[in-house]
């Protein structure tokens, strides 16, 4: 090869393989300070595509497994209402039987009945003021909601207002109306019954799939890693491959620099 001065050939290669190594060395610390494979598009595209597409999946399932939170804790406010009118109808049945006894006075029962009464009115004032985020649950109004999930998670809430139960025409003022009393508490007592059992069952199949929701969110996270994030064992060995080939090219391209000064001090000579 001829020593030449107008075009250092040597030098432009050194140059050019100089600015690949000082990249590449660079896209190490970036990664390397970022704990990511992927920063960009560029440095895996289809990757990137699929890593975003699990996180996608990730926040959905986040959503979901709170959407569905909502739905147990509204289950759970309904169900304690609930519980509350059983152990009304627990004493009401009590007093029933109480006032179906044939030894007992009329006033007796009319102080019976008086309270009777007032655990009814209790009962229809737990179905009217139970409320979950500002709907009511008990009084009728609540039916079949919808907890925006993709499968269409939804609960069911019955009913448990006074009518409802057939509590409305509760008298224990007589012997008769105590024993008639006993069937329509009994009734009632077997409809809240029922009604809680089914928002046990739906409880249930919501923390279910939460549980779901939660293992898929695992799961894609695991799978996002594995494409997003950095390996810092592999990376550090591609960096100090750059770092030792960056030092020899800046090397190199000083020796090739000095190509040209050799041809002058051949016209000098």
């Amino acid at each position: 090869m001829g020593l030449r001065i107008n075009t250092n050939i040597p030098a432009l290669n050194a140059q050019r393989q100089t600015r690949r190594t000082s990249n590449d060395l660079l896209a190490n610390l970036e990664k390397l300070s970022a704990g990511l494979r992927i920063n960009r598009a560029a440095d895996d595209a289809a990757g990137l595509a699929i890593a975003e597409r699990l996180r996608t999946r990730v926040r959905q399932y986040t959503q979901e497994a709170s959407n569905l939170q909502y739905g147990v804790n509204a289950i759970q406010t309904a169900e304690g209402g609930m519980a509350e009118q059983q152990s009304g109808l627990q004493r009401l049945r009590e007093l029933a039987t109480q006032a179906a006894n044939g030894t007992l006075s009329d006033e007796q029962r009319a102080a019976l009945n008086a309270e009777a009464q007032q655990i009814v009115e209790q009962i229809g004032a737990i179905a009217d003021q139970t409320e979950f985020n500002g709907l009511n649950l008990l009084n009728g109004t609540a039916g079949t909601i919808e907890l925006g999930t993709e499968g269409g998670n939804e609960i069911t809430i019955n009913e448990s207002t006074v009518t409802a139960l057939g509590l409305g025409g509760i008298d224990l003022t007589t012997q008769a109306g105590a024993t008639n009393a006993l069937a329509d508490i009994d009734a009632a007592v077997n409809r809240v019954s029922q009604n809680r059992a089914n928002l046990g069952a739906q409880e249930n199949r919501l923390n279910r799939a939460i549980e779901q929701r939660e293992i898929g969110i695992v799961n894609e996270q695991a799978a996002e890693s594995r494409i997003r994030d950095l390996d810092y064992a592999r990376e550090v060995v591609q960096q100090t491959r750059n770092q030792i080939l960056l030092e020899g090219g800046v090397a190199v391209l000083v020796q090739a620099n000095m190509l040209p000064q050799t041809a002058a001090r051949l016209l000098g000579g």
